[in-house]
This record gives structure tokens, sequence and C-alpha cells, in this order.
């Protein structure tokens, strides 16, 4: 620490650590000077009360399992990078930190607390570095903005109150609940029942507007009325970063350091082998919040030490024009695929965010599903007008037309004639990269990748820009990849900086090849696809999709990036599903998880406003990604304006990806799940259809 003590604070300190030491002989020590002083501040130097206040944390943390943070590994780091949580990089008037939980980022069934306490642990260790925070205290929000019930999960707040009250190092000022629903009063009458009565008298409720009259809104971010701007992706990195130069380390997960040396695991992350190397004593933090984290090079949790000649551990393939090598066992000597450190700590350009609310209409602010991060907006073929229909007038239309007047309105839009060329997708040197004759690609809105040797025709792949809702280029939908094209789809993925692949098929289907498994499919396998390594890190298994969390290692930039991979399984072999519930489950776990992706690369991100277009292919890239996608966009502008044009919807999409939606019952199938979707959200009561209907 950089602040000196007093004689009085020097013995407490001694004091402290020889009692500490008396706790537990076996157990974890605290050996850190800092450790002692962060838990002596919070309770102003009462030694025994310090004492107390260790152990309570200690006993949470054991309780919860956490006996190590490692910031690299699953599920913690998806946990980090979501943005849930995080500390904001300014203070309030009497310089306390400010520490942000966004209530609508969380999903209690797609995530631990475990996974949840580790990342607010590991965030907050790295805050009370600093003496100032030490010193003010925390202030925490608790941003309910447009979350659901679905999003609460009490007991996980209340393990998050008795953390920050009793069982961690900093003094808790206040607590801001900001906007919250009406069902949330009664859980909040019970946890003010069950909190400390100090702590209940530091909680409030209020709505956005009045949070600046608690904090300056120069400290607070725009969402949250005020007018800072922070990166979530730029204050991990400095926490990582932090850890790097760490003498200290995490108290109850590290051996005893040997003279003032810390050892630290160095994990490659496509490797998994671990080198410990020696670092010196260093400040973790920097003493002032403000500042410190305002950007971020895109090495986030990936730049580690350099191991050379180890093998990958793991199964390991090469596809398109890679080398193959097939088999278990070492391999040849190559290089850590990471970044170096030299690399990563060179300072990033600073990028110009654009202006806030551009490109939409009126000067309205941006709406949640732009994201607030990027240049500005480019037009969308898909922009509110006076044509489409309420949630109400949908029904009236689905009655008055009934099955075979739905039909017949997608006869009509069959019939159209594509609106463009195909002479790209034509060429003899591309036809064999069409994984069907008749499934082609616009010449106006195809994906073109960058050429590679001065060949002009490595610039094709089966793959179109489609608009979303307000946002241009928000998907690529493309077929599902062929052998021959493996390295050009990741080629694709990396120049385009996708962040997050739907597939909506399984690789076969009734005894048919459908798509080409062009992704390592188990935990720890990996594979090499021209250029590209990837490897699978973690797998998820959910009711109706599978979820794999991919690392892809670019042997040419020496880049890692992460990219999620989800496989929806619940589409059957024929026709279209009964319910609609499962594939609007997918879209929303999809969507969430692209929006906090992207919040993680926000500051980095210099493209449209809601960043990389998200990957959707089926086996055509057509039937289900036409489906897909349409139903995407009319959510979005049902919940955005109140109304929505399913039919103008597919002739707009289909002006950019030809023959989207590829049979009338997928074109039926949207209807009734635009009306499932109203149902679950109240707008519409139950409605009973007969097959006549």
């Amino acid at each position: 620490m950089a602040e000196a003590l007093t004689i009085q604070e020097e013995l407490a300190v001694q004091e402290f650590l020889e009692e500490v030491r008396k706790l537990d002989q076996h157990g974890p020590v605290v050996e850190s000077r800092n450790t002692a002083v962060k838990f002596l501040m919070a309770r102003k130097f009462d030694v025994s009360r310090a004492v107390e206040l260790f152990q309570a944390y200690r006993s949470t943390r054991l309780r919860e399992g956490i006996r190590e943070i490692r910031p690299e590994e699953e599920p913690l780091q998806s946990e980090l990078l979501s943005g849930k949580f995080t500390v904001l990089p300014y203070r309030d008037a009497r310089g306390a930190a400010i520490a942000l939980f966004t209530a609508r980022l969380h999903r209690p069934d797609y995530t631990t607390h475990k996974a949840v306490l580790q990342a607010v642990i590991y965030q907050l260790d790295k805050a009370i570095e600093s003496i100032q925070t030490q010193r003010a205290g925390l202030v925490f929000i608790y941003d309910m903005t447009n979350s659901t019930y679905e999003n609460f999960d009490y007991e996980l707040s209340m393990k998050i109150l008795n953390l920050l009250k009793g069982a961690f190092p900093a003094r808790l000022k206040c607590v801001f609940i900001v906007s919250s629903p009406l069902w949330f009063r009664a859980s909040l009458a019970v946890l003010r029942l069950l909190v400390r009565e100090k702590l209940r008298e530091r909680v409030c409720t209020l709505k956005t507007h009045e949070l600046p009259r608690h904090i300056p809104k120069e400290s607070l971010p725009e969402h949250l009325g005020g007018s800072a701007r922070y990166s979530h992706a730029a204050w991990i990195q400095a926490c990582i970063r932090a850890d790097r130069t760490s003498a200290a380390g995490d108290e109850l997960s590290r051996d005893k350091p040997a003279d003032g040396v810390a050892p630290r695991d160095h994990r490659c992350p496509l490797q998994g082998r671990t080198c410990t190397v020696a670092e010196p004593n260093a400040d973790r933090f920097p003493q002032r919040l403000q500042g410190n984290y305002e950007e971020w090079d895109g090495s986030l949790l990936t730049a580690k030490s350099t191991v050379v000649g180890t093998d990958m551990g793991t199964k390991e393939r090469r596809h398109g024009n890679g080398h193959v090598a097939n088999g278990h066992g070492p391999g040849p000597a190559r290089r850590s695929p990471h970044r170096s450190d030299a690399a990563s700590s060179v300072p990033p350009r600073r990028k110009d965010p654009g202006e806030e609310g551009a490109g939409l209409e009126g000067g309205q602010t941006r709406p949640a599903y732009a994201w607030g991060c990027g240049r500005t907006s480019v037009p969308s073929v898909h922009v509110p007008d006076n044509e489409g229909m309420t949630v109400r007038e949908l029904v009236e239309h689905v009655k008055k037309m009934k099955k075979k007047g739905i039909f017949r309105e997608y006869e009509e839009i069959r019939k159209e004639p594509p609106a463009g060329t195909f002479n790209h997708s034509r060429k003899p040197s591309n036809q064999m990269k069409n994984r069907y004759s008749d499934v082609l690609c616009l010449d106006h809105s195809r994906v073109k990748l960058s050429v590679m040797d001065s060949d002009e025709t490595s610039d094709y792949i089966n793959a179109s820009f489609m608009d979303g809702y307000k946002r241009k280029n928000a998907y690529i939908a493309t077929q599902g990849p062929l052998p021959k094209t493996f390295a050009d789809f990741w080629r694709m993925v990396w120049e385009q900086r996708a962040l997050i692949i739907v597939m909506t098929t399984r690789v076969v289907e009734r005894g048919r090849v459908k798509c080409g498994q062009y992704w390592p499919q188990e935990v720890g396998d990996s594979d090499t696809y021209g250029r590209f390594l990837v490897k699978n890190v973690h797998v998820r298994m959910f009711q109706d999709f599978r979820l794999s969390q991919l690392q892809v290692y670019d042997s040419v930039s020496g880049e890692l990036r992460s990219v999620a991979h989800y496989l929806y399984v619940s589409w059957p072999d024929f026709g279209v599903p009964k319910s609609a519930g499962a594939m609007l489950d997918f879209r929303a776990q999809v969507k969430q998880h692209q929006e906090a992706a992207f919040r993680a690369m926000c500051a980095d991100w210099t493209g449209p406003a809601g960043g990389p277009p998200l990957v959707v292919h089926c086996s055509a890239g057509i039937g289900r990604t036409g489906t897909f996608c349409a139903l995407d966009i009319c959510l979005s502008r049902l919940d955005d304006v109140g109304a929505l044009d399913v039919q103008r919807t597919v002739r707009r999409m289909r002006t950019q990806r030809a023959f989207s939606i590829q049979t009338w019952d997928q074109y039926y199938f949207c209807f009734m799940a635009v009306l499932e979707y109203a149902q679950r959200r109240g707008l519409l009561p139950a409605i009973q259809w007969s097959d006549s209907e």
C-alpha cells in the first residue's frame, strides 16, 4: 500500500496477522500485510472486529466452495465477461467506489451462485486495493431496469447483501435499487426483515431519474441518467493485468510465497499446460479508480506467459489448407496460441465511439437492442412504418385468413422473382462451394471474404448479410458448412468478428448429412481449419439446445478470441415445432448472450451500432435460418413500437437472402410464435386454435 500507517495502526496489523494465524494452523493463512490492512480499514483498525470480518469472509467462501478464483477458466470467465456485475471507473461525491449489478443480464437457470459470487468477489477484491475505496467505502447499485421475474434470484440477492455488509472488507455505504417492478415489492419487504438493521436503513428504492440526486451525473453511466462512459471489458482487463503483477494473489487459494515472490499458474488458453513463473512484487491496482481502465486492447483473459514446445494434449485435426495430423499424444513444437505480454501491454488506439443515438428516428436515445456502442447506424430495411399490425389486429388477421389464407399469402411471396443476380454463386469456381445448386447468394448482399494470394475466387462463401430490426447487417445467413468450406467459414467468422454462431439443424437428420462437423464437439478437443485453431473449452447442455464455448486462435496474427456456438436440437425432422416456446426461450438466451458478449468488446468495436453480425445457419441457410431471423425481427419491433408485419418482414428479408422462409408452414409458424410470445408477455389472453383454422 502506498499510504503510510501510524505506529498504532502498524501494531494493529501485526496483531491481526498473529490472530489470524491462530485460527487454523492447517488451513489457508494470510501472510499479506496488504490484506491485513484491508480488513482493518473496514473495521477502523479494531483488531477483534477485523478478525471477525475475516472469519466471516473466509467462511462465506468456503461455504460456497470458492477456494480458488481462476478468471481464465469457465464458468467464471463467461460470468466476468457477461457485464452483469462491474465496478464503475468513477466515484460518488464522498469518494466511495460504485459497484453496479444489472439484473436483466442475470439468468438463474444458466449460471450458479458460486460463479456469480466468484465474479463479485474477484472484482471487489481488485477495487478495494485502492486506499481511497478502503476509506470511503462502496456504493452498490442494483439496476432492475427492463428485468423480469425470471431474472430475479432471491437467494443470490441475500448472499450478495450479506457478503457486502458482514463478510467483505469494504464499507457498504448504501444500496440503491433502481426501477424495481411491482412484483419485487413483496420480495423487498422480506429482504428488509432478514438483513441486519444497519443494512436495512441503507437500502433504498428509486427511479432512474432520481439516482443523480444521490450520485453525481458525471459518475453514472448514460443508461442510469448520467453522462459517464465506461468499458466493462477494460475494467476486467485491468484486473487480469493486476493479477500478472500481483505479489499477494488470492489469499485463500495460493501457497505461501518464498522470498517475497508469489508463484502463480499461467495457463496457456488452448493448451491446458501449466507453467509456474515467479513475478516480482508490484502494486496490484492503482489507488484511483477514475481513468484507469477506459480502453481495452482485446487481450482480455487470454494473454498469458509464453510456453514453447508443448502439445495440445487432445485429439487434433486439420482441415482446409492445413496439414493433416491425426491421433493423440505429443505433437510438433509450436508457439503457444495467444498474444505475448509485450503485445498486450501496448496502449490501444483510442476509438471514436460515435454520437449517442445516431441513426435513430426523432433523435431518441438508442434502444436496448442497439446496446449503445459502435459508430453511427446505417439504415436497415426493417424500420417501423404505418403498415404494421398490433397484436390484436394480428389475431383478427389470422382468424380471418385461416390456414388457407396464410398459405395463399405465402404463395404470393414465394412466386416473386429474386431481387437481384447470382453471378458470383454461379461461377464454375464457386459452384462446388454451394451445398445446394439452387440456393445461391444475391450478389449485392453476399459476404465477401478477403482475397488470398491474389486469387479472386477466394473471396466467395455461400453467406449473405441480412438486416435486423433497425440494425444494418445484424445477421449473416449461411449454409451448413461443407468439409471443403470449413476454413472459409472460420475465416468469415474471424473477419466479421462474430461472437455467436446459431446452428438450427443437427449434423445428421433422417440419415442424411445436413451440415459438416465444422467445430470440435467434445470438451478439450481441438481442430485446425486452414490458419485457425479452434478448441472446445466448455459445453453446457440444455433441454432444447447445446452451448459450446470455443476459443479460436489465428496462427497468422497470434490473436485469440472466444466464440459461442449454439446448437438448437428441438426442431423436428418433419415440419415445424407444435409450440414455439422452446424457440422463444432459445432466442432470448442467444440475444442475452450476444448483448453481454458485445458489451465486453464494446470499447474495441468501431463498426455499426449493435456490434458484429450474428452468424445463423441451418442446412441451406434459408428455411430455419429465415424463420429464426424473421421471428427476431418481428419480436424486436413488437417490443419497440407495439406493432409488427410478418408479411413485409419476410419480403424484405428475401431481398437480401433469396428464398428465406422455405415453406408455408415455416411462414405460418412465425404467426403462431408471435402470438405465443404475446401471450407470455401478457399482451393477449390464451387463444384456442382449431386445426381447421
